[in-house]
């Protein structure tokens, strides 16, 4: 089984793509980050995000997406921009009749390292520990998205052992 994770954001959405074993193992199989230029409208941007995660999913047909949900925002513009982009993952997802699944980044940093306020650095390293990766995933919107993937994995299909 694939999952497609997400760090939603219109400047720049993280990604990752993670294959999950029957004997529960995962494997991280691409992690990247899209950008969009600041000097594009709006609507254009969000149309670039559109067609590349439609790109991605073409690429490594996964079973479902996991997207990172807004659980509070100091800054209203920020929220609304994540928001959109939020929106963008979501439509795809439903356009691909993917399942869909959304967590905090709270409930990710729980699962992944056992303490709801882990820091970047413990972040990264979970995420690294946890799919044996040689190296830390350097960008931290690539290694959110790929903790969203992660903290499905653990939280809810080694649970039930299905999507």
């Amino acid at each position: 089984m694939i999952i497609l994770g997400i760090d939603p954001g219109t400047a720049r959405m993280g990604y990752g793509v993670v294959e999950i074993f029957p004997n529960k193992k995962a494997k991280l199989i691409k992690t990247n980050v899209f950008t969009t230029p600041p000097d594009v409208e709006q609507h254009k941007r969000l149309l670039m995000l559109f067609k590349d995660l439609n790109e991605v999913i073409k690429e490594h047909s996964p079973d479902a997406m996991v997207v990172e949900r807004i659980f509070f925002n100091t800054n209203v513009k920020t929220a609304l921009l994540v928001g959109q982009a939020r929106g963008i993952c979501m439509l795809v997802a439903a356009s691909k009749k993917l399942r869909f699944f959304e967590y905090t980044a709270l409930q990710a940093k729980l699962v992944l390292t056992g303490y709801g306020r882990a820091d970047k650095k413990q972040m990264q390293t979970a995420v690294m520990e946890s799919l044996k990766l040689p190296e830390i995933i350097k960008s931290d919107d690539a290694n959110d998205a790929v903790a969203m993937a992660l903290c499905y994995i653990k939280k809810d299909y080694e649970a039930t052992g299905k999507i």
